[in-house]
């Protein structure tokens, strides 16, 4: 893939350690030590952030796997996985899905499997191929619609899966789940988006860093692009919406955000690095398969 230089050289600008040693590592195919961005990463953390309890546990775990390192280069260890999820509390719910997307990104597939998260996963996929937290399906006397919110975010840790040749059988009808919505729109409208709420929060925004609720398009396409179906003629569509969202110099504009963010914040309405890279990456992942 032929890569803009002007682009390139402003994701290597020293000012985001995280974009740089991805762009460096990932775009680029080049090697790069990782203490830059473990640094980096460390200071953002508090300092007792495996202590959390909750959503804003899972947050620490992705802000240090969107550095993509391994997590045992910042301290975490086989005991810590083992205690995300102790007393059966994996709820399949969007924070679980979210969660175990970023263990598998820093390197804890096998810690998975062994705990069993992984092999509940084909049991709990309902028959539209997606998922729907405990708390609700348990409400249910018949068996409900799954979740888009759950959905995206188990899209992304399949995605995360295939990267390390990992391959789940969940994979086929989740695929097919999104294929059913023309990916973002109601199965029996397609003309209504199934997560529509203000400018810069729908799934067809530039949203970053994702989030429970929220997970941008950009890293929707990415996981697509990982998966293999980056040509499809049924990802067209939202190759168009992502194209109409670069400015002039070929940056992508970052359209909502965490009101209080896991990450640093990029500016609304500006050129988002974050963004702009992973739109690359997806590209690069298109071509490559």
């Amino acid at each position: 893939m032929k890569l803009d230089n002007n682009i390139i050289d402003w994701l290597l600008e020293s000012n985001n350690p995280a974009i740089e040693y991805r762009t460096k590592t990932e775009l680029l195919m080049e090697k790069m030590e990782n203490t830059k961005v473990i640094d980096w990463i460390n200071k953002i953390l508090p300092k007792d952030w495996k202590n959390t309890k909750g959503l804003w546990l899972t947050y620490y775990y992705n802000s240090i796997a969107e550095c993509n390192i391994n997590g045992k280069e910042v301290g975490i260890n086989n005991n810590d996985i083992k205690n995300c999820f102790k007393n059966n509390n994996f709820k399949f719910g969007c924070a679980d899905f979210m969660h175990i997307r970023a263990l598998i990104k820093l390197g804890f597939e096998n810690e998975l499997k062994n705990i069993g998260i992984i092999d509940l996963l084909e049991n709990r996929q309902l028959l539209d191929g997606g998922y729907l937290c405990l708390q609700k399906l348990d409400k249910y006397n018949n068996i409900p619609k799954s979740c888009v919110k759950c959905n995206n975010l188990a899209l992304m840790f399949l995605s995360e899966c295939k990267k390390r040749n990992i391959n789940l059988s969940i994979e086929k009808k989740l695929i097919q789940y999104f294929w059913n919505h023309n990916l973002f729109y109601k199965s029996n409208d397609k003309s209504t988006l199934m997560i529509n709420g203000r400018e810069g929060w729908k799934t067809i925004d530039t949203f970053y860093p994702f989030e429970v609720m929220r997970v941008g398009i950009q890293n929707i396409i990415e996981a697509f692009c990982v998966l293999g179906y980056g040509k499809d003629k049924k990802l067209k569509k939202a190759w168009d919406i992502i194209e109409n969202k670069k400015d002039k110099d070929g940056k992508y504009i970052l359209e909502g955000t965490l009101s209080k963010s896991y990450l640093p914040k990029e500016k609304i309405g500006k050129p988002s690095k974050w963004v702009t890279f992973y739109t690359l990456l997806a590209k690069k992942y298109k071509e490559e398969k």
